[in-house]
């Protein structure tokens, strides 16, 4: 034989005998398969893993256990190794067994040839992948699975190299949400994270990246920092991380951003909450206090000027409780605006509560400082404010405290608030500069608003004087007006004005403004029915008495129990007087009555005219201080007082009158009325029906 010597039968038979045995105890499943798909030998590995005998797999075709997926594939590669294209083809493939299951193999098919080179059968070769591919399946599940709850959590999930151009293995695609890139455009540029970095927070993130390093092992790590937007906003992230070192022993950070813009937006409401007013947005009483202080501490180096002006609504009382809280929110809001436009750029503009404004001023003398406070009062009085279909003006009162060496918050702040009072106890729509004489009068006025509320009202300790209002054409009483007085042992007679302004602040006005009245009214109503004459009772009244919502309903019903007619009454308000809507109401409710309305003190205030023009009066009581003689006395100037009062046809009344030379010029001047000491003060059952110092009165206004 050619090449070698034929082998001996019986080492021919134990030759195929060992084949025979390793191919049935071979441990991959081996078939012979013929050319036409049929498995004409196999072995036993194979026969256990699917189940079919040696005869049913020789009478079938392999496609008959092969997965309808798998077996047009299968197919198509056998006969492509057939048609002799192909020698050997591998794929993974799905076996269905006897019993119907499903077993996943390995599959490797070789071509064998004959001797003449043509294809003769296949043998095939199956590893058992069942147990690898359920792990793949579910490796793969495990990550569609993870990559699902990574794509859909509303957080950024990275992995990062440190630094500022550190590589980015791994971004998801919720950065284009968060900060507008692309997850591809993120991985490209491994710097557009530094970038993309606030400036503010560049330094620190860094550094906080360096420290975590050099600590070793594996660290968490926590941070917060700004992220610019591709579109130029600012997001406020935090990234939670955690430093791991990979095989090579290169450092990354696996994180989470996540956006937190919200929560500091929150917190930065928040911060400013804690120190502004949430009505006005105005800094509030800490931070004013907090800049006076630094005010303060500035002046005292630079020697520069620091003031503060302590701003009190008039009458917001009376807007809250006529019209309610949200009408006086509107009224505080609109005063808040008006007060910012006064305010310079390096002032600082503060609602310290209810109705209390103040602003803090430097480098201004106490010149310039009252020039900004009359500025004030003119912004928020000339233009009314409009809340809920109404409109009311909004008057102040204003006081100015001028830090002096060595001040401090507490005494500046109180000395302004000194001021303030010192202004309202004044009448309203004014402002006082402080001075050191101030605390004193507080103090007194203190005990003595203590001294009333405990003993006068209990007592009845309060009295009533009364003066004539004469024509002083004729000398007929046509009027008397009573005058509350008190006179207290340790304060001796106290001036109306400091009776009035006590009353108010100790709480007990109401209380005694009505009792008077009725006692006037008593009083008045039987003096008419003794003398016989047809006389009017004049009786003034504070602003915070007429803003009382029910003041002209107890008018009407004051004057009803004692039987007088409306115009047998006028009530008297004080110059300059800055009434809300409900106060400017009751005089119109009081007019519509018959109710007469005077203006007292005509003249002292700085509004005179405008209150000409606001108030709807009858009367004008001219100030005495213009009949006063000195250097300053001006004839004419009553004069032109007096023509102005008659061509709005208003009654004109001079106040004051203490000698013949006063009345002389009353009369000279052409005043219709007159009052005062001249013409007899006291009880009023003594006053008579006419003055007689007017009857027996010359030309020349002597007797």
């Amino acid at each position: 034989m050619d090449g070698a010597a034929a082998l001996p039968a019986h080492d021919a038979t134990s030759r195929v005998g060992r084949l025979e045995t390793i191919f049935e105890l071979a441990p991959v499943g081996i078939g012979i398969v013929d050319l036409e798909g049929r498995t004409t030998m196999t072995n036993d590995l194979l026969r256990r893993s699917l189940g079919f005998t040696a005869d049913e797999f020789a009478a079938m075709t392999f496609t008959e256990f092969t997965h309808p997926d798998d077996a047009a594939a299968n197919l198509e590669l056998f006969e492509q190794m057939v048609d002799g294209e192909l020698d050997q083809f591998s794929m993974d493939k799905r076996f269905i067994g006897k019993d119907g299951q499903m077993v996943w193999a390995e599959l490797t098919v070789s071509l064998v040839r004959n001797r003449a080179g043509a294809p003769d059968y296949a043998i095939g070769m199956t590893q058992d992948i069942t147990a690898r591919k359920r792990l793949e399946r579910e490796l793969r599940t495990a990550e569609e699975g993870y990559r699902l709850l990574v794509e859909r959590v509303p957080a950024v999930v990275y992995a990062a190299e440190p630094g500022a151009a550190g590589r980015w293995d791994y971004v998801s695609p919720q950065i284009a949400g968060m900060l507008g890139f692309t997850a591809d455009e993120w991985l490209a540029e491994p710097d557009l994270w530094n970038r993309q970095l606030d400036p503010r927070d560049r330094a620190a993130v860094l550094d906080h990246e360096r420290r975590v390093i050099r600590s070793g092992s594996t660290n968490e790590s926590t941070d917060t920092y700004r992220l610019r937007h591709r579109n130029g906003t600012t997001v406020w992230v935090r990234d939670d991380a955690m430093l791991l070192w990979d095989a090579e022993g290169r450092a990354v950070f696996h994180g989470v951003l996540v956006d937190v813009t919200r929560e500091k937006q929150l917190e930065e409401r928040l911060a400013h909450e804690v120190l502004h007013d949430s009505l006005t947005g105005l800094p509030n009483r800490k931070l004013f206090r907090d800049r006076v202080g630094h005010a303060l501490t500035a002046a005292a180096r630079s020697g520069e000027a620091v003031a503060v002006l302590f701003i009190d609504l008039d009458g917001f009382k009376t807007i809250n409780d006529t019209f309610g809280h949200a009408a006086g929110d509107e009224v505080i809001v609109a005063a808040a605006r008006r007060l910012q436009t006064c305010a310079r750029a390096g002032d600082t503009a503060a609602r310290l509560g209810g109705d209390e404004f103040a602003v803090l001023v430097e480098n201004l003398t106490p010149a310039q400082a009252m020039a900004l406070g009359d500025r004030i009062l003119a912004v928020l009085r000339d233009t009314p404010v409009e809340f809920g279909g109404r409109t009311a003006t909004v008057g102040a009162s204003i006081g100015i405290a001028v830090a002096g060496a060595g001040e401090t918050t507490e005494t500046l702040l109180r000395n302004a608030d000194l001021a303030m009072y010192q202004a309202k106890a004044e009448g309203r729509g004014r402002l006082a500069l402080y001075t050191p004489g101030m605390h004193d009068e507080v103090v007194n006025r203190f005990r003595l608003e203590s001294s009333l509320h405990a003993v006068a009202v209990a007592t009845a300790a309060i009295s009533l004087d009364y003066q004539p209002i004469a024509d002083l054409g004729s000398g007929v009483v046509v009027g008397i007006e009573a005058t509350v007085r008190w006179s207290d042992p340790a304060f001796g007679e106290l001036p109306r004005n400091e009776l009035i302004a006590a009353a108010e602040h100790s709480g007990v006005l109401a209380g005694v403004g009505s009792e008077m009245f009725r006692r006037a009214c008593t009083a008045f109503v039987a003096w008419r029915s003794a003398v016989g004459q047809d006389a009017y009772l004049s009786f003034a009244v504070s602003p915070q008495q007429v803003e009382h919502a029910l003041f002209a309903t107890a008018v009407r019903g004051i004057i009803d129990d004692h039987g007088l007619e409306p115009a047998g009454l006028v009530i008297g308000v004080a110059d300059g007087l800055e009434l809300a809507e409900g106060g400017l109401g009751a005089l119109d409710d009081l007019r519509a009555m018959g109710v007469r309305i005077a203006i007292e003190g005509f003249g002292t205030a700085r509004s005179s005219l405008d209150c000409l023009r606001r108030l709807p009066a009858d009367m004008v009581k001219i100030d005495g201080s213009f009949l006063e003689q000195g250097a300053s006395h001006d004839p004419a100037l009553l004069r032109a007082i007096v023509q102005l009062v008659r061509s709005l046809d208003l009654v004109a009344i001079g106040d004051g009158v203490e000698t013949l030379d006063q009345l002389a010029e009353l009369r000279a001047a052409s005043c219709d009325l007159g009052r005062g000491p001249l013409f007899g003060v006291g009880a009023i059952e003594l006053i008579p029906a006419t003055i007689p110092v007017l009857r027996t009165t010359g030309a020349t206004g002597r007797t």
